[in-house]
C-alpha cells in the first residue's frame, strides 16, 4: 500500500520587497502632509516656490564640502522658513472654513437670486488673502474674490444677481486659494456641494386667435368621481419612456419585439392637447430674449398655462439632442411639471421638423388635439402631419407658424397658412411682438428694498422671497 506523504505547503510572501516598502510608505508620507480632507471639502498643500528648497539642497552640499558659519546659518534659515511656511499654511488647511447659504432663490425670469458666503478662521494665524474660485454655471453670476481672515473671525457678504435667462443651473463647486505669508506654499480647500437652480420661463396672455380651436376634440366635461383615472380601453402601444408606470408595460408587444413597450389608454370625457415644438437650429432667427427660441418657448408655457386653466389635459413632446416628453395631465399643478421641462430646451443640432414629427408618431396617441409650433417653412413636415391625423381617426392637427421677416428672416407665413388650410391643417401666424411676459407670473417679483426713516436708521422694506415661499406658491 503507497504511503500518503503530505507535501509541505509553500507559503508565498504577499507583501512588496524592502524597497517597494520604502516606496508605498514614502508615498503614504507625503500624501497625509500635502492632503487633508473634511466633510464636503477637499483640500491639498501644493509647492508654489521651488527656489526655498533649491537654496536648502545648495546649502547643505556647500556646508557638507566646505562648513562654515555662514553657511550653516543661511541653511538654518531657509530650513527655518520652510518648515515655519509649510505649518502656517497647513494650520490653514485644516481651520479655515467656508459656507454658502441660499436664503433666497429666483424660479422667475426677473427674479433675485440671493446667497450668503461666510468665510471663517478658527486659527491662531491670519489669512493674509483667500482667493474664491466660484465654477457655477448661473449666467452673470459668481462669488469669485479675494479677502482676508483675522485670526478666530468669522466674515460674511452677500452676493446677488437678477436672473435674466431661463434654465437649469448649478451652483457650486467652488475652491478657496490660500497660502502662507512668504508665498512657498499654496492651499486649495475645494468644496464639492452643489444646487441645482432651476429658472422658469416667462408666461404671457395670449391672443383669442392662438388658443387651438377645441370644438373638434370633443366634450370635456369633469367626470363625477373624486379623481380622474384611467380607462380600459387601451388604444394601442407605444416605446417604454423612463418614467412610465411598470403597470403599463404590455407584455405580448414586449415579448415579440424584445423591447418595453406600454399601453396608451382612450381619454373619457376629456380631451388631450399635445405641443410639439421645432427646436432645429437651421430656422431659428434672432438672438437672445428676441429669438423664435424665446418666443416659442414662451409661447407654449403660456398654452399650458391657459389649456389646463380650462382644465384640459396637455402633453409636451420635444426633440433636442435628446427626447423630452411630459405625459398629458391636468390639473395646475401639472404646470410645474410642463415648465420644468421647457426650462432648459435649446436647439441642439440640425433636425428637420419632419424627423421630429416621426418621432413623435410612436409615443403620441389617442384622441385629441396636436398642435404643432414651429418657424418653418418647409413643405415636408406638413406632410408628415397629416400623416399622423389620418393613421389616427380621432386625432387632430393644428400648428401655429412665426412671422420670418418680422424676426429678421425670409419668407412669408401667410402663404403656408393657405397651403395648410388646403390640406386640411388649420393654421395661425405669430408675429414679433406679439407676445409680453407678465411680470409676476408665479407670484409678486421680489427684491431688497430698504427705507429710511426719520431718524436715519434704514431698515428693510422688502425682501426676497424665500424658497419654501415660492415653492408653496
Amino acid at each position: 500500500m503507497r504511503s500518503m506523504v503530505n507535501k509541505p505547503s509553500i507559503k508565498r510572501n504577499s507583501s512588496p520587497p524592502p524597497e517597494e516598502k520604502t516606496w508605498f510608505f514614502g508615498k503614504n508620507l507625503i500624501s497625509k502632509l500635502t492632503t487633508f480632507s473634511r466633510a464636503g471639502c477637499q483640500g491639498s498643500l501644493r509647492v508654489k516656490q521651488w527656489l526655498p528648497f533649491a537654496l536648502l539642497v545648495i546649502g547643505l552640499a556647500g556646508y557638507g564640502f566646505s562648513p562654515s558659519e555662514v553657511t550653516a546659518s543661511l541653511t538654518i534659515g531657509v530650513a527655518s522658513a520652510l518648515v515655519i511656511s509649510y505649518l502656517w499654511a497647513r494650520n490653514l488647511a485644516l481651520k479655515l472654513d467656508g459656507k454658502r447659504v441660499l436664503h433666497f432663490t429666483a424660479l422667475q425670469l426677473g427674479d433675485e437670486l440671493e446667497e450668503y458666503i461666510t468665510l471663517t478662521n478658527h486659527s491662531y494665524l491670519p489669512a493674509l488673502w483667500v482667493e474664491f474660485v466660484d465654477r457655477s454655471h448661473i449666467p452673470g453670476y459668481t462669488v469669485s474674490s479675494v479677502r482676508a481672515a483675522d485670526p478666530h473671525s468669522t466674515t460674511e457678504w452677500r452676493a446677488h444677481t437678477t436672473c435674466t435667462q431661463r434654465g437649469v443651473f448649478t451652483l457650486g463647486p467652488w475652491e478657496m486659494v490660500t497660502g502662507d505669508p512668504l508665498g512657498i506654499f499654496s492651499v486649495h480647500l475645494v468644496f464639492t456641494q452643489t444646487e441645482e437652480i432651476l429658472v422658469y420661463p416667462a408666461i404671457s396672455a395670449l391672443p383669442p386667435a392662438l388658443l387651438p380651436h377645441r370644438q373638434k376634440i370633443g366634450d370635456h366635461r369633469p367626470l363625477r368621481q373624486p379623481l380622474a383615472s384611467e380607462t380600459i380601453d387601451a388604444l394601442t402601444t407605444r416605446p417604454y419612456v423612463p418614467g412610465d408606470p411598470l403597470h403599463r408595460i404590455h407584455w405580448r408587444t414586449t415579448a415579440r419585439l424584445d423591447a418595453p413597450y406600454v399601453k396608451t389608454f382612450e381619454p373619457e370625457s376629456s380631451s388631450t392637447v399635445w405641443l410639439i415644438p421645432d427646436f432645429d437650429t437651421t430656422v431659428q432667427l434672432g438672438e437672445g430674449n428676441d429669438s423664435t427660441v424665446e418666443n416659442m418657448v414662451m409661447l407654449l408655457a403660456s398654452l399650458s398655462a391657459q389649456l389646463l386653466q380650462e382644465r384640459l389635459a396637455v402633453g409636451l413632446f420635444a426633440y433636442t439632442d435628446t427626447t423630452h416628453l411630459v405625459m398629458p395631465q391636468r390639473g395646475q399643478a401639472h404646470l410645474w411639471a410642463l415648465l420644468r421641462a421647457l426650462a432648459p430646451l435649446q436647439p441642439a443640432g440640425e433636425q428637420p421638423f419632419s424627423q421630429t414629427l416621426s418621432r413623435a408618431q410612436a409615443l403620441v396617441a389617442g384622441q385629441g388635439l396636436m398642435v404643432a409650433v414651429t418657424p418653418s417653412l418647409d413643405s415636408e413636415w406638413p406632410k408628415t402631419l397629416r400623416k399622423m391625423a389620418h393613421s389616427r381617426g380621432a386625432l387632430n392637427t393644428e400648428a401655429i407658424l412665426f412671422d420670418r421677416p418680422s424676426f429678421g428672416g425670409v419668407g412669408e407665413a401667410e402663404p403656408f397658412v393657405q397651403f395648410l388650410a388646403e390640406i386640411g391643417i388649420p393654421g395661425r401666424v405669430v408675429h414679433f411682438g406679439d407676445l409680453h411676459p407678465i411680470s409676476g407670473t408665479y407670484g409678486e417679483l421680489r427684491r431688497w428694498e430698504f427705507m429710511t426713516l426719520g431718524t436715519g436708521r434704514v431698515v428693510v422694506r422688502r425682501a426676497p422671497r424665500r424658497i419654501t415661499e415660492i415653492m408653496n406658491h
